[in-house]
C-alpha cells in the first residue's frame, strides 16, 4: 500500500476487502458511516479498511470520531 494514499474510493475498498465478501451496497454503506466526503466523492480511511480485514470494526464504534479517522 502506498503510503501517500490514506483516502480510498469505494470499489479500491472492495478489491483489498474482497468483492465477494463485501457488496457494493454494503460498501458504500460503510462508506457513509465510516468515509469522508469530498465534493461528490465518498473515500474511505485505510484505517477503516484495516479494521474490517483485523476484525475490529467494533472497535471504531467506541473512538471518537477523530482518532478513528487518524486526525
Amino acid at each position: 500500500m502506498n503510503a501517500e494514499k490514506r483516502l480510498l474510493k469505494v470499489e479500491e475498498v472492495r478489491r483489498i476487502v474482497g468483492e465477494d465478501r463485501l457488496g457494493r451496497d454494503a460498501a458504500y454503506a460503510l462508506a457513509r458511516r465510516y468515509g469522508v466526503r469530498l465534493g461528490k466523492r465518498l473515500l474511505v480511511p485505510y484505517r477503516v479498511v484495516e479494521a474490517i480485514l483485523e476484525g475490529r470494526l467494533e472497535e471504531l464504534e467506541k473512538t471518537p470520531r477523530g482518532e478513528a479517522w487518524g486526525r
